[in-house]
C-alpha cells in the first residue's frame, strides 16, 4: 500500500515537471513568434527604395539623416488670350483662388503691367495640384521678350527674359519704277522694310526728289524664326544703291566696344552732321537763290534756303543734334525753330504751324527729332518749310553742301570689319537672288554674337 502512494506521488511530480516545462516551450515560441512579427510589420511600414529608408513623415524625405521637402505635383495651364481677356477671369475659370492675383500684379508692377493684356498672346500657369496655388506665371509680352513670376519663400518675384529666335539671312534685289516704297513691297517685303531702307542712306540720298526710274537696290537682311515658324524680318545687315549711276553702300557692324552703326565700304559712318531733308515733302517751290523775287512782296531780294512744299501738319525733324536756341515769331519767317548744332553750324525752320513736343528754347534735341509741323505761318503764299543751313554766321545752299560724316570705325577693329564687309558683299554679289542663309544656324541677331560667317540653307 505504501509502495502505491509513493508511485502515485512520484507520477505527480513528473506530471508537474512536464506541465513546467510545457509551459515554458510555448512561452518561448510565442515570445520567437512576436518578436517575428514584431520585425515583419516594421518591414512593411518601412520599405526600402535604392538603399534608402523613407520615415513615415508624409511631408519629407530621410536621406543621410537630412529631412528634405517632397516636391508638390503640378499641372501647366495654357491660354492664348482673346479680346477683353482679364486675369481675374482667367483664375476664376480655372478654379485659383483670385486671393493670389493682388501679390501677383504687385510684383510685376515695376517690370511690366498686367492690366495690359494683348489679345493673341500666350499666357501659362504652373499650379500645384492639390490646392491650385500659383507656382510660377508665363506671359509672352511680345515676339522678343516673355514675363516670369515665381513664387518664393519672400512671395512673388517677377522678371523679364529675352526670347530666343532662330535667325535666317535671306537677300532681295528690286529696281525702282516709280518709288521705292513700290519697289520693296512689289518684292514681298513689308512697307517697313522701305522705311528701313531710306533711313540708312537718308544722309546720301534724297529720296522725295533724287530717286529715278531704274536705281536699284540690294539687301541682305535677317529672318526671325521660333520653332520653325516664320515670325518677321529683321535688321538690313548689309545694303547697296545705285542712284542716278552712284553707288551707295551699307555695311552695319558693331564693334567689340559695341558701338554699332552703318558703314560704306571705306568703314567712314553714314550718318552724317545734317540729314539730306528734314521732313517728307512734295516737292520743292523755291531753291536757294541770292537773288529772287518775293512772291508777295514783289521785289528782288536773296532767298538763302530751301522751301519745301508739303500739306499742312506734315512733322519737320531737327536735321542734327543741338540746342534750340530761338523757338517763337520771327516777323515773316512766322512761329521759326532755330537749332545751333555746335560752334560752326545752325539750322532755321520757318512758317511752322506749330511746335513739337516740348520744344522751347535752350532745349537739347537729336536729329530725326520732330521740332515743328509745317504751316504757312508769316509771309507765306501756302503751306511750306523754309529750311536753312548757316555755317559760320554765312547762310550756305543746303542741297549742294555734303556735309561731315560722323566717326569712321575705330582703327583697333578696322581688320574685323574688312573680314565682315568681304563676307557680307561677297554675298550680295554671289547669292543674289538665291536661296536664303543662315548664320551658322545660330540664336540671335548676329550683332550679340561672335561673328563666325553664313553658309547656305540647303
Amino acid at each position: 500500500m505504501k509502495r502505491l502512494i509513493h508511485n502515485i506521488l512520484n507520477l505527480n511530480q513528473m506530471i508537474k515537471t512536464s506541465l513546467f516545462l510545457t509551459v515554458v516551450t510555448a512561452g518561448v515560441l510565442v515570445g520567437v513568434t512576436l518578436l517575428f512579427s514584431s520585425l515583419l510589420d516594421k518591414t512593411k511600414t518601412a520599405p526600402f527604395i535604392e538603399g534608402e529608408l523613407i520615415s513615415k513623415q508624409e511631408d519629407s524625405l530621410s536621406f543621410d539623416n537630412k529631412t528634405l521637402p517632397l516636391e508638390k505635383s503640378r499641372k501647366t495651364i495654357e491660354q492664348t488670350l482673346v479680346r477683353d481677356d482679364t486675369l481675374f477671369d482667367l483664375f476664376t475659370k480655372n478654379d485659383i483662388d483670385p486671393k493670389e492675383l493682388p501679390d501677383l500684379l504687385k510684383a510685376s508692377r515695376k517690370i511690366y503691367n498686367l492690366n495690359r493684356l494683348t489679345p493673341g498672346n500666350r499666357l501659362e500657369l504652373e499650379v500645384n495640384t492639390e490646392d491650385n496655388a500659383i507656382h510660377r506665371f508665363r506671359y509672352e509680352i511680345d515676339e522678343d521678350e516673355i514675363l516670369i513670376i515665381e513664387k518664393s519663400d519672400n512671395g512673388f518675384l517677377a522678371r523679364k527674359e529675352k526670347l530666343e529666335h532662330d535667325i535666317r539671312l535671306d537677300i532681295k534685289s528690286g529696281v525702282i519704277s516709280n518709288s521705292l516704297f513700290e519697289a520693296v513691297v512689289k518684292e514681298g517685303l513689308p512697307p517697313e522694310m522701305a522705311l528701313n531702307l531710306g533711313e540708312i542712306f537718308a544722309w546720301d540720298i534724297d529720296f522725295n526728289v533724287d530717286l529715278r526710274k531704274g536705281d536699284r537696290f540690294r539687301i541682305l537682311f535677317e529672318k526671325k524664326y521660333r520653332t520653325g515658324d516664320f515670325l518677321r524680318n529683321g535688321i538690313i545687315l548689309c545694303a547697296e544703291f545705285i542712284n542716278q549711276k552712284d553707288q551707295f553702300w551699307a555695311i552695319l557692324f558693331k564693334d567689340k566696344d559695341g558701338h554699332v552703326d552703318y558703314y560704306d565700304l571705306q568703314g567712314n559712318s553714314l550718318k552724317k552732321k545734317f540729314l539730306k531733308s528734314p521732313l517728307r515733302y512734295r516737292y520743292i517751290s523755291s531753291g536757294y537763290s541770292k537773288r529772287r523775287l518775293h512772291p508777295i512782296l514783289k521785289i528782288y531780294r536773296p532767298h538763302l534756303g530751301i522751301d519745301y512744299a508739303a500739306p499742312i501738319g506734315t512733322p519737320v525733324v531737327t536735321a542734327g543734334d543741338g540746342k534750340v536756341i530761338f523757338a517763337g515769331w520771327k516777323g515773316g519767317f512766322g512761329r521759326v525753330v532755330k537749332i545751333r548744332h555746335n560752334s560752326t553750324y545752325t539750322t532755321l525752320y520757318g512758317h511752322l504751324s506749330r511746335y513739337g513736343k516740348r520744344i522751347k528754347t535752350n532745349r537739347y534735341v537729336k536729329q530725326g527729332q520732330v521740332i515743328g509741323y509745317v504751316g504757312s505761318t508769316g509771309l507765306s503764299t501756302g503751306p511750306h518749310l523754309d529750311y536753312r543751313l548757316i555755317k559760320n554766321g554765312s547762310y550756305i545752299n543746303p542741297l549742294s553742301y555734303n556735309p561731315p560724316s560722323a566717326r569712321p570705325v575705330n582703327k583697333r577693329y578696322i581688320e574685323d570689319f574688312e573680314k565682315l564687309k568681304k563676307e557680307m558683299t561677297l554675298k550680295l554679289n554671289v547669292l543674289d537672288l538665291g536661296p536664303e542663309l543662315t548664320a551658322d544656324k545660330g540664336r540671335g541677331s548676329i550683332l550679340n554674337r561672335p561673328y563666325t560667317g553664313f553658309s547656305v540653307i540647303q
